[in-house]
């Protein structure tokens, strides 16, 4: 068999409107962190020709400045577009059990709604580089009280 010369990516784009307010955390170091609860839809014809909306729901997490001025700024049903790349997580919940959520990890968030607030662009670099880049700080035995969210 011939080599695969398979590309790597994983990149999302996508337009949603916020279920609930946002929860901003902090990690130990300090570093500023929130959760986005986001709410999209497409929109598809049935097998009878009749439009249909198929409503999909998804977390995604703000890491750095960006996640306080999403938290100061948005708020249930603000409407957003999120850039960034898709991350599953796994962990043992308290009862013992494998869990496992999928969320978007971003690289922008861009309000939509008119209102007072400083552009994405002078917070990526900042935000980006903030991220946590390895995971050997991070606890390799998750609880449920360890999950931000």
């Amino acid at each position: 068999m011939a080599n695969l010369r398979m590309p790597r990516i994983n990149s999302v784009v996508l337009s949603a409107r916020l279920t609930r307010d946002v929860e901003l955390r902090y990690t130990p170091s300090g570093t500023p962190v929130a959760k986005l609860s986001l709410a999209f839809d497409r929109a598809y014809k049935d097998s009878a020709g009749e439009w249909q909306n198929e409503a999909s729901f998804l977390d995604a997490t703000v890491w750095s400045k960006r996640a306080e001025q999403c938290a100061h700024d948005l708020h249930k049903g603000s409407p957003v577009i999120v850039e960034g790349y898709i991350k599953t997580k796994s962990y043992v919940d308290r009862d013992n059990n494998n869990r496992k959520f999928t969320e978007i990890v971003t690289n922008r968030v861009h309000f939509l709604e008119k209102a007072d607030y400083v552009e994405q662009d002078e917070f990526d670099s900042a935000q980006t580089q903030e991220i946590p880049k390895s995971n050997k700080n991070l606890n390799t035995t998750t609880t449920d009280d360890d999950v931000p969210f």
